[in-house]
């Protein structure tokens, strides 16, 4: 593994002393404690337990969290004949941050030399990666091994593959720094974890399980899917797709039975022919009664047993390591959230191929959301309903995902469901909840489990979905019912069946529904043809929720809604687009000029809310200030539903997407006020699920913009107040020339030959005129903060500036010096005479058409920067380039006092901090596309920290600042220039380096540090 920075020391004197008796106990004693008497519970109490907590885990939740937030997860010791030999299920403990496991430990008796036997090792890396984590530990105390769980595990493997630290406990004293910024809970917390071993380097193959299963899959998928056709010609491809789908839930489900126990071990890799496995299926859906095997109309299709067989036996190791028993079915999901993107294509020759979805085409494919994400909104969303209420009072509410997918926001709402029955039962009547057996504890366990007539009666009484996507539907059914048995010992399982007289599973066929949440039976009114056309049936899928979930309305509403402008499905669903801008549809929304299809999620959801419910979804946040945001915002506020806004700023919850988002709680009854957080601290937000929140009036909101500032930075800026001077103070501020005639006075060099520059003008006619009275102008340029303005045109500029008065060239001196000017301009005269000028008179007809601001381009130092713009780019001019415009742009510029004794690039550098955006942005006039107003209105009153030029610290700052602000500018236009690509990116991270340390210096200055925002709309919604 590459070196890596560990945390100084912060090891506390008792801390030292506790380590050191424990290591000086082991090493007195290790004979002993070798012995096969000294068992792995023993250890765990006399060692493990203790070294851990030195790394700061809370092993024995000291800090009485809620059961499903604790930090170390103590599993039940359960050991199952799997083959010939008896093997654990579990990993012994489990570290987490809020939801999120991180690593597993696993630990064996000290007799058990983990250098030596392989076995130990392979165990843990096949926990490990089943559970698609980054690393996991193994220790026995003598020695410690961190292993790499990216690399898939073999039987055989050395204890050496995939190792990525050991240490002996002699080293424990001398080496805890190391082991801390590794394994510890500060290095978790922090973010350190995860950055030393997101990436680990090394020599082994690292195929991780989620990216391992999803290609299997898809390799069995298509295998199947060529073995059915070649076997029935006439089968189509919507039902290949769902054929196909059910036999591989109902393998991988009798599979992960298999290792829970609840099917005897083996039994589908002793499969022979595909009518054992129909016979399979058949008793299945007799023991099981889910709906997950009930012999369908595709059921009549058969499979050739040697494409089942070979998929039978990549299930099993040694052709494969997988550990069902500890596969979330979150993970599950979130792999077929992946997989269901492709189809099976049946081509005109017979062949089988795999393709994209138009839909995920235009989504860019499927995005996951990180089951900690999902398990924040999910309880920012039910907590306020469930809140202190008893079992009978909850039983009956309906939670609901109206674009379920597979089903992943379905299983947080489960687990917070049964985790509240828990909480309930342990709080208010754990005795009489045990007693029942609405509770009980395994052995060796750390948390109580619900009963499973419970926990199956919340699956089928309390989860309800719906997706347009029928396989989507089927993976959400299977991944839920992986859910209800999940932990449930199989001897409670048949108790069940036994004592309730009812299968082992619910039929979620009444649950989990397929069908377009957004389309009803109103369609018909646009397209009465659609009942005779069954393509544009099966492409829409209308779907009607009085028919399918009766009357009565849910309780919450939960999810990601797709994020994909209704304008483009013309190109993969036109007919679908035409019904929400219809008024036959009814939405609201469909009034927004660019509408997004999550604002008809948004306004279909709160429609099928009960009156006390709750709605909580993840959306980009760029809908607070986008123009095309304007409807939604004015619905929402209209109505007062927002009760809560998680503010996500710039951090990226979608793996490979720069998706910008914000958690959105809506109540279905009137807010009098809402919240909103913004998340600095990530690592903090997700392992304790709160963000502090400032608290508006709903009044306060409208159509218009939202703009919220943190509440830390208005504590900064009111702290540094004595400390600023607003900017119109130390600099002038100036609009640029106005000609009112900018195409007859700006000119586009064609060529130039001494003093004189050649051009074409509006008329197509080729001149050339004196470059004696042109002056460099930029005229529509893109600037860039830092790097220098260049010219793109020139401009004609008929004055002189005395004793830094501007006054216009007489027109007989324009005659004789610039004869070509006066020539060209007179050309035009008709044009410039229809101008509306102030101070009008004969002889000045060539006079710009206002005379404010000229002087300021005679000479100097400048900075200029666009007025319409999506983030800070001021930029430094010395060359007095000319630019246009009045209030409203397109540029603006300023130049220093005399008085002033801070530089002009200091002031550049405050200016285009990310602090001055947000001030900015919490003013500004927002326009088309997310551009919002720099104007001088907007920016005369930032706060500029005045340097004490007395303190030698605040004058190197300054100087520091100034330097570096210099260096970026110097090597902007190296990077320009570089020969190659590997050049350029050298130079840029250096551009980026030095923009940091500036970021830093001035954070200082105005006392904020922590929380960074980009400047550009998309990365930032509300800057």
């Amino acid at each position: 593994m590459e070196q890596v920075k560990v945390f100084p020391a912060v090891f506390a004197v008792e801390e030292q002393m506790e380590l050191l008796k424990r290591v000086d106990q082991y090493s007195k004693n290790i004979a002993q404690y070798k012995r096969p008497t000294y068992n792995e519970t023993e250890v765990r109490v006399d060692f493990v337990n203790p070294f851990f907590k030195l790394l700061g885990w809370d092993i024995d939740n000291e800090a009485g969290l809620p059961q499903h937030m604790r930090e170390v997860i103590h599993e039940a010791s359960v050991s199952v004949l799997e083959g010939e030999s008896h093997k654990s299920k579990k990993p012994d403990y489990a570290f987490r941050v809020g939801t999120e496991t991180m690593f597993y430990l696993e630990t064996k008796k000290p007799s058990v030399n983990i250098m030596t036997d392989c076995r130990p090792a392979f165990q843990l890396r096949r926990y490990g990666w089943s559970g698609n984590l980054k690393i996991s530990v193994l220790t026995n105390f003598t020695d410690l091994l961190i292993y790499d769980c990216t690399v898939r595990p073999v039987e055989n493997d050395d204890v050496g593959v995939a190792l990525i630290a050991h240490y002996s406990y002699s080293e424990y004293v001398s080496k805890f720094e190391e082991i801390c910024g590794l394994l510890s809970k500060k290095s978790v917390i922090s973010g350190e974890f995860k950055k030393k071993f997101g990436n680990i380097k090394g020599a082994f193959r690292r195929e991780p399980f989620n990216e391992y299963f999803l290609k299997q899959i898809k390799e069995w998928r298509k295998a199947l899917g060529e073995a059915l056709v070649s076997a029935h010609k006439n089968i189509d491809a919507e039902t290949l797709n769902i054929c196909v789908q059910r036999l591989l839930n109902r393998i991988i489900f009798l599979r992960i039975c298999e290792d829970r126990n609840l099917e005897k071990y083996e039994t589908l890799k002793n499969i022979t022919a595909y009518s054992e496995l129909k016979q399979l299926f058949i008793n299945a859906d007799q023991k099981y009664d889910s709906g997950l095997f009930e012999l369908l109309e595709e059921d009549r299709y058969y499979l050739p047993d040697a494409v089942l067989m070979q998929i039978f036996q990549s299930l099993y190791y040694p052709n494969n390591s997988y550990e069902f028993s500890v596969i979330d079915p979150y993970i599950i999901g979130q792999i077929y959230e992946l997989f269901l993107d492709d189809i099976l294509v049946i081509q005109e020759d017979g062949t089988v191929s795999s393709e994209e979805k138009p839909e995920a085409i235009e989504a860019q494919g499927a995005v996951n959301t990180p089951k900690n994400i999902a398990d924040i909104i999910v309880e920012q969303t039910l907590a306020p309903l469930y809140m202190e209420k008893s079992p009978d009072e909850i039983e009956k509410y309906r939670i609901a995902d109206i674009c379920c997918g597979s089903g992943n926001f379905l299983l947080s709402a489960y687990e917070f469901i049964v985790n509240y029955y828990i909480e309930y039962f342990q709080k208010n009547e754990q005795e009489e909840a045990i007693r029942r057996g609405d509770i009980y504890l395994l052995p060796g366990a750390s948390n109580f489990c619900l009963s499973y007539r419970l926990r199956r009666k919340i699956l089928h009484e309390n989860i309800f979905g719906v997706d347009i996507d029928p396989l989507a539907v089927e993976v959400a059914k299977f991944s839920l019912l992986l859910k209800a048995l999940e932990g449930a010992p199989p001897d409670e399982v048949e108790a069940y069946t036994y004592y309730a007289s009812n299968k082992i599973l619910p039929n979620l066929d009444e649950n989990i529904k397929n069908g377009n949440s957004l389309v009803d039976r109103k369609f018909a009114k646009l397209y009465p043809e659609i009942y005779q056309d069954l393509d544009l049936m099966n492409r829409v899928r209308i779907f009607d929720w009085e028919e399918e979930f009766g009357k009565a309305k849910f309780d919450a509403i939960i999810g990601n809604p797709p994020y994909i402008r209704v304008q483009n499905m013309v190109h993969y669903s036109s007919e679908e687009y035409a019904y929400y801008k219809s008024r036959f549809a009814g939405y609201h929304m469909s009034q927004s000029d660019l509408l997004d299809k999550y604002y008809l999620f948004i306004e279909k959801g709160m429609e099928l809310l009960a009156q006390d419910g709750m709605m909580g979804y993840i959306i980009p946040n760029k809908f607070m200030t986008i123009q095309s945001g304007g409807e939604l915002r004015n619905w929402l506020a209209g109505h007062h539903y927002v009760r809560r806004i998680l503010h996500l700023g710039t951090f990226q919850v979608f793996k490979g997407r720069s998706t910008y988002t914000c958690i959105l709680i809506l109540s279905k009854q009137k807010q009098s006020y809402f919240e909103i957080g913004f998340v600095q601290d990530w690592s903090r937000f997700l392992s304790e699920h709160t963000v502090e929140c400032d608290q508006y009036s709903a009044d306060l909101i409208s159509g218009q913009p939202w703009i919220f500032l943190p509440g830390f930075i208005k504590e900064a800026v009111t702290k540094c107040k004595d400390r600023c001077v607003p900017l119109k103070e130390l600099a002038k501020l100036f609009v640029g020339v106005q000609t009112s005639a900018d195409r007859i006075y700006i000119i586009h060099e064609e060529g130039e030959e001494e003093g004189y520059v050649t051009f074409t003008d509006k008329e197509g006619i080729r001149r050339k005129i004196e470059k004696g009275i042109l002056r460099k102008s930029v005229y529509d340029a893109k600037l860039l903060k830092y790097n220098r303005i260049k010219a793109n045109s020139y401009i004609i500029f008929p004055y002189q500036v005395i004793n830094g008065k501007s006054e216009l060239i007489r027109e007989d001196e324009m005659r004789n010096r610039y004869p070509l000017a006066y020539e060209y301009l007179s050309r035009f005269r008709h044009e410039l005479d229809k101008r509306n000028m102030t101070n009008r008179t004969k002889s000045n007809w060539y006079a710009y058409g206002r005379n404010q601001s000229i002087h300021q381009f005679a000479a100097g130092e400048h900075l200029i920067w666009p007025v319409l713009s999506l983030g800070s780019n001021y930029v430094y001019d010395d060359e007095s380039v000319v630019f246009t415009g009045g209030g409203n742009g397109p540029f603006y510029g300023l130049a220093m006092k005399d008085s002033t004794q801070e530089s002009i690039f200091y002031v550049q550098a405050i200016l285009n901090h990310w602090l001055m955006e947000f001030l900015v942005k919490s003013k500004a006039s927002m326009f088309r596309g997310g551009y919002y107003s720099h104007g001088k209105q907007f920016v005369a009153e930032l706060p500029i920290y005045k340097i004490d030029f007395a303190s030698e610290k605040e004058a190197m700052i300054h100087e520091k600042i100034v330097t570096f602000v210099k260096q970026i500018m110097e090597l902007s236009e190296k990077e320009k220039t570089a020969g190659n690509s590997s050049a350029r990116k050298v130079i840029h991270r250096t551009i980026e380096a030095i923009q940091r340390e500036i970021d830093s210096m001035i954070d200082s200055l105005y006392g904020i540090s922590g929380w960074k925002v980009e400047e550009e709309n998309e990365k930032c919604g509300w800057v």
